[in-house]
């Protein structure tokens, strides 16, 4: 589709925080801190909320393409957690994308009068009518062409007709993701030699890091039961009101994410410290929910660990709180899984592999839990639901032997793949890019996706990747002495 995740995301808008990028300049990429990148997060934007713009009018801005605004949701769970978690001492600040990085938040998204705006509506409806863009839906692009190592053009297929190469005159530019982009640059001959021989791919260029740096955010999920004993019935009425709601003012539930647009962002090694190394997504089945068994077979459970979901469904609502790693120690690849452009490559994402990441989600799982004694979540009755897994029921319950098989049990993604095409300095051997994300030993050929992150941000991806594309047209531009308007959009 059009738009790319920005069309099939959760939309929250996201940036991670400060930290993150001030350590990619550190580690050799000028012009990537924070405060570089912040004018690109503001360039984007056009904020519908007037208390930020005006509060924190150094990080928000309003005229951009991209529409950001707060999802009108009054779900009351969240109030609850909120109230809960302050009963701990831990604060709700107002604005996670700004200087506050701890605490919970009711986060924004990338919507409008309740409805998504996605990269296509923002950055493509208002180029249409440009005559030097064009685009081909249902392409399925085969491999990057060279003229030695000089990048002359593309390959790719129609669905009734294959093999058509277009030619560039000033440079390619891959933007095709974590997972696609490290595909089409080894099946156009740039990656590790032995590999590319292996499966009869020319080499271009010797590039052994394509593919290597795979990080994503790994997710570990808590289920609790909701109003047990007095389960809350949505009445048909409520719902025809919503859908009114929606079709006639764009508010009411239709418009929302329920209680998914709040998070929270934790240290559980020190609760001073400025930084999170946890994120707390979470999800909400209401009683009774109709389709509660495709949510739960997104995850990739089992069927004895969905059907106990589904059955406990039945009997009360279920709050489900997905216990996030920030920042992976543990490094994933994608590698081809053969020459053929249409098969998937392999993608190991080598979840808690380092050990610290075991210990860090576990203190996760133990600080959420700290919620379960709140006088809020009691009242509430927010209880803890325990998933019966043969194996962890063999261990002592809430011990680290236990909360680490049950991680290793129900970890899975939050779909947040990057660092693939890494970008670094000369003298890095791990980076694919430079700090104008230009593919290292090729020439004509660049790279403008997630992939090119060092490393993954402390949150969701989604924001993040627009600012790589709105700061990555504008090194084009400058590369090749077009004027620079850091208001202005001109890319095409």
């Amino acid at each position: 589709m059009l738009g790319g995740c920005s069309s099939n995301n959760i939309m929250l808008y996201v940036r991670g925080n400060s930290r993150d990028y001030d350590r990619w300049e550190e580690q050799g990429n000028p012009g990537w801190g924070w405060k570089n990148v912040l004018e690109y997060f503001k360039k984007s934007e056009d904020n519908g909320a007037q208390h930020l713009l005006q509060e924190r009018p150094e990080y928000h801005a309003q005229g951009g393409l991209l529409k950001v605004n707060s999802f009108m949701s009054n779900e009351m769970t969240k109030l609850v957690i909120v109230e809960a978690a302050q009963e701990l001492g831990i604060p709700e600040i107002m604005d996670i994308n700004s200087d506050e990085h701890i605490g919970y938040n009711v986060a924004q998204g990338t919507v409008y009068k309740g409805r998504r705006w996605s990269t296509a509506k923002a950055f493509l409806n208002s180029a249409k009518d440009r005559p030097n863009l064009h685009i081909i839906k249902n392409a399925h692009v085969k491999k990057i062409n060279f003229d030695g190592t000089i990048a002359t053009g593309v390959t790719f297929d129609l669905p009734d007709q294959a093999d058509i190469s277009v030619s560039v005159s000033k440079e390619v530019v891959l933007s095709a993701g974590a997972l696609n982009t490290p595909q089409i640059l080894q099946l156009s001959g740039l990656g590790a030699k032995d590999q590319l021989e292996r499966l009869n791919i020319p080499v271009v260029k010797e590039i052994p890091s394509v593919g290597e740096n795979l990080q994503d955010h790994v997710i570990i999920p808590l289920f609790l039961t909701l109003h047990g004993s007095r389960p809350i019935e949505r009445s048909m009425d409520e719902l025809l009101d919503s859908i009114y709601s929606y079709f006639r003012y764009g508010l009411g539930t239709l418009g929302t994410v329920s209680v998914t647009d709040l998070l929270a962002f934790v240290n559980t090694q020190s609760p001073a410290a400025k930084f999170p190394d946890i994120q707390f997504h979470h999800m909400l089945y209401l009683w009774k929910t109709p389709d509660v068994a495709r949510i739960t077979q997104c995850f990739g459970w089992e069927d004895y660990i969905s059907h106990q979901i589904i059955e406990q469904n039945q009997k009360s609502e279920i709050l489900t709180v997905l216990v996030t790693l920030l920042n992976p120690k543990s490094k994933g690849t994608v590698q081809l899984r053969s020459s053929d452009p249409y098969e998937a490559p392999i993608i190991n994402a080598n979840y808690l592999d380092d050990q610290r990441d075991v210990k860090t989600v576990i203190r996760g799982i133990r600080f959420f839990r700290k919620l379960l004694d709140t006088e809020n979540f009691g009242y509430h009755e927010l209880k803890d639901f325990h998933l019966k897994i043969e194996e962890c029921d063999q261990l002592e319950y809430d011990s680290d032997s236990y909360w680490e098989c049950y991680a290793r049990y129900m970890s899975t993604t939050i779909y947040h793949p990057t660092s693939t095409a890494k970008m670094g300095p000369d003298g890095d051997h791990s980076a694919v890019v430079d700090s104008r994300l230009k593919v290292r030993g090729v020439e004509k050929l660049r790279v403008i996706d997630a992939s090119i992150m060092p490393d993954i941000v402390s949150g969701n991806t989604n924001a993040p990747t627009i600012m790589i594309g709105e700061k990555g047209s504008d090194l084009i531009k400058e590369d090749y002495n077009e004027t620079t308007d850091s208001a202005a959009h001109t890319e095409l």
